[in-house]
């Protein structure tokens, strides 16, 4: 029996059309990038030319328009979990003005032409406004191939979309309300009741169901993209119900589950992918087959179609310019605002399709409108490609900021059950455009088992490879032996020029601990790298706030800025809000170094009269959805306190859920700066100022003993000098670090900066410290000097001593030659 081949025209066979999509997908974008047309134009018209107005190789039917109005719902969906909410909050009032205008002018201008030229009711030419009023954010997959999603021109635009489709759909329901049985008082206070019932559930619901599911579900596989598929489409039906259109349910399902998804996440590269690479193209080409070649002889259809566009084009335009003269954006960001607010697709389709059904449009208007839907899904994304191109090399092209270097992540893996929360940080510190790689790293303790612990670390390193590519976050995996661990990590972070180790702890507390155990208080030891100790309680998609504690003096660090960055990053990429705690009379210094640092996000400050009253802050202000943030620092550096060493153990024992990170930052200089310490300390520093055994028993009297002997103080009152010193200290402790106590001050005496050191072996007590003060030290500094030169040698005295071998040389020196080689680590 012979079969027949199914190649009947339109095709029949479901997989010979899911193939010929398929390749359409595959294809159109290669082809159509030849002759510099986007890709996205290349679907629509590679929609046109197979569907049923030219070669008719696919009929326009049901599967057709489902697989359409799946991806029309997916790209509203995907934008809505896009957008940038911490920067739409701070440009609420721009997203929502904007939207306003870019709707309210095209919808002015259609008015008066339907009832001047076209001969349109005054319901019909309101209808014909919200058609070329709304904009489809058809082009967005271009600024996120560009990476220009943050830019605050196109967050604006993407904000916007949610005003302009709202009201363009709101007026559709309202010239709905007066056709047929849908009129009166009844109908309209029904349509209002159905929609706020339905926008009050979605914001109570969806948000805690969303961190329910995260936070209590153990998934495995897709699972967590099932579920926020599932959510999509179910929002979607329910805003149907409530006579909504389910594209603006689609996109508040993405706003409200925003937080959830950051952008880094294997979560959201699941969700990008399946979308651009399956459902949006099937929209896309359901679109180009709307469009019927037969019609377009027709001059009545082209007339109109000229007629529609360019009210899409002025309107858009005379509201991008506006909004261009007023924030100052750059004629490039003008023109990819306007680009993408010009593409007309969904809520233009929806519009038109009902006013069709309810007879407000003949089959002309129809297809007049399927012929601008075409053209500005032209001419908007040409627009985009073409200038965000500029945008993009203009983000590049800013200054550079020290803060700004190449990132080098290390991730130390030893728990199975941590490692993918310690690579989820990772992820949200990581700055794609550093273009460097992940490095997780695993260490094997040499010994009877060491080949058992090498297949341990490496099965835990798949594990991890695994997990990054499917965030598309590039890894180079690391394995050393070490009978050391820490000194196995040192090692690594050496070899591979390591700039930050995010490492995790479990919170066990034990007697013979200095900060966190043996292995990482012998890492902070050995790297001066950043380094981010994390215990982890939640997936980090459910953190609400991102709370900082900044110790007195820490943005005086040299790794301050380093820091900060990796926080932003970190605020950024989750979505939460930013909360920084400080004490008060170190805010504004905070502030300032905060605020020069990218990202740039919406900060709410906090204050504390003293650093020790931040556990009762902590217990009074702290919240289930908090990730804290403590930014420590290591012994022998100028912000350094005892306090410190023993928060993340007070932390842990009396709020054993809550999740934290305690940062210590980098401690390596700059190039500019690299190999200028010694130079430095011969300028400061003589044999002269170096005091030993000091005979006084006071803290004032060994202070004038230091300064007093001293010739070029002979003359001088040194009480005053003292008193000064002693009034500095007064807020905060001045031990460095065990043993050693730094007094400083600006003085008219000195015409250069000068330092003193001297020992006591006995030691002294000093209420502000908690151990006894062997080592003093004195920096004075001209009275006209800046505060941040003084500040910049505050900070290079406290690195002129190493905490532990350093300091008892000092204490046991028999000369000031013995000083001296201590201090300049001279043997």
């Amino acid at each position: 029996m012979e079969e027949r081949i199914p190649f009947s025209i339109p095709f029949e066979d479901p997989v010979l059309i899911f193939a010929l999509v398929m390749l359409i997908i595959l294809l159109a974008p290669i082809l159509f990038k030849k002759l510099r047309i986007p890709g996205i134009v290349g679907l629509i018209l590679a929609g046109t030319v197979v569907g049923p107005g030219m070669l008719g190789l696919l009929e326009r039917d049901f599967t057709i328009e489902l697989l359409g109005t799946v991806g029309l719902l997916y790209l509203m969906f995907m934008a809505g979990l896009s957008i940038d909410l911490n920067r739409f909050e701070k440009l609420k009032e721009k997203s929502m003005g904007f939207g306003f205008i870019s709707f309210l002018l095209p919808q002015l201008g259609a008015v008066y032409i339907g009832l001047e030229f076209l001969d349109y009711s005054l319901l019909t030419s309101l209808l014909l406004g919200s058609i070329v009023g709304s904009h489809t954010l058809l082009a967005y997959p271009i600024v996120e191939r560009l990476g220009i999603t943050k830019n605050t021109g196109v967050t604006m635009s993407m904000g916007g979309t949610l005003v302009t489709d709202t009201l363009s759909l709101g007026v559709l329901a309202i010239v709905a309300g007066t056709v047929g049985d849908n009129q009166g008082a009844g109908y309209w206070v029904g349509f209002a009741t159905s929609v706020a019932v339905f926008v009050a559930a979605a914001l109570i619901i969806l948000p805690r169901l969303g961190r329910w599911f995260f936070r209590n579900v153990q998934y495995e596989n897709n699972i967590d993209f099932v579920f926020m598929v599932a959510i999509l489409f179910t929002t979607a039906f329910f805003a149907e119900l409530a006579g909504l259109a389910p594209i603006i349910g689609a996109f508040i399902a993405g706003l409200l589950l925003n937080r959830l998804v950051p952008d880094s996440s294997t979560l959201m590269s699941r969700i990008q992918f399946v979308g651009n690479a399956l459902f949006i193209p099937f929209f896309l080409i359901s679109v180009g087959m709307l469009v019927d070649i037969a019609v377009l002889g027709s001059l009545d259809v082209w007339v109109k179609a000229l007629m529609f566009s360019i009210l899409v084009f002025a309107g858009k335009g005379l509201a991008t310019l506006l909004v261009t003269f007023l924030f100052k954006y750059s004629k490039e960001e003008g023109l990819v605002v306007w680009g993408l607010t010009t593409p007309q697709s969904a809520a233009t389709l929806a519009v038109t399709l009902v006013g069709y059904e309810l007879g407000f449009f003949d089959t002309t208007a129809v297809n007049a409108v399927v012929i601008m839907i075409l053209i500005t899904c032209l001419v908007g994304p040409w627009l985009v490609e073409k200038y965000g191109r500029e945008v993009a090399k203009q983000e590049d092209d800013k200054p550079y900021n020290p803060a700004d270097a190449p990132q080098r992540i290390l991730v130390p893996l030893a728990n199975p059950e941590t490692s993918d929360a310690l690579m989820d940080i990772a992820f949200m510190v990581r700055d794609e455009k550093s273009g460097q790689p992940l490095y997780p790293l695993t260490v094997a303790r040499d010994g009877a088992n060491m080949e058992a612990n090498v297949a341990r670390g490496e099965k835990m390193l798949s594990h991890a490879v695994i997990h990054a590519a499917a965030a598309e976050v590039p890894v180079n995996p690391v394995t050393r032996i070490d009978l050391n661990v820490a000194k196995g990590i040192a090692r690594a972070v050496e070899e591979q020029r390591i700039t930050n180790i995010v490492v995790g702890w479990n919170g066990a507390i034990s007697a013979r601990q200095k900060i966190f155990g043996s292995i990482l208080d012998q890492l902070l030891e050995k790297v001066d790298e950043m380094v981010m100790v994390c215990k982890i309680e939640k997936p980090v998609n459910t953190f609400e706030r991102l709370v900082v504690a900044i110790p007195p003096f820490s943005s005086l660090e040299v790794g301050f800025p380093g820091s900060i960055r990796s926080i932003k990053l970190m605020a950024e990429q989750m979505g939460v809000d930013l909360v920084v705690v400080s004490t008060l009379d170190r805010e504004p210094y905070v502030k300032k170094g905060i605020n020069k640092i990218k990202p740039e996000l919406d900060v709410k400050y906090d204050s504390l009269q003293q650093w020790v009253e931040l556990p009762a802050w902590l217990e009074k202000n702290r919240t289930e959805g908090d990730l804290f943030v403590l930014l420590s620092s290591r012994e022998g550096t100028l912000s350094w306190r005892p306090g410190l060493d023993r928060l993340p153990r007070v932390i842990s024992q009396r709020y054993p859920g809550m999740s934290f990170i305690t940062v210590y930052s980098s401690e390596v200089e700059d190039e500019a700066t690299q190999g200028m310490g010694a130079i430095r300390e011969l300028d400061i520093l003589t044999a002269e100022r170096i005091k030993l055994n000091l005979q006084s028993n006071d803290v004032e009297g060994i202070l004038a003993e230091m300064i007093g002997d001293d010739h070029e103080f002979k003359n001088i009152e040194t009480e005053r000098i003292t008193r000064r010193l002693l009034e500095n200290s007064v807020d905060y402790t001045p031990e460095v670090m065990p043993g050693v106590v730094l007094y400083e001050s600006h003085t008219s005496k000195v015409d250069r900066q000068v330092l003193f050191i001297g020992v006591k072996r006995e030691g002294v007590k000093i209420k502000q410290t908690a151990n006894k003060a062997k080592v003093f030290l004195v920096l004075l500094s001209p009275k006209n000097m800046s505060v941040r030169d003084h500040l910049k040698g505050l900070n290079q005295v406290v690195k002129y001593i190493r905490p532990g071998k350093d300091v008892e040389r000092m204490i046991k020196a028999e000369t000031v030659q013995d000083v001296i080689k201590a201090v300049m680590a001279q043997d």
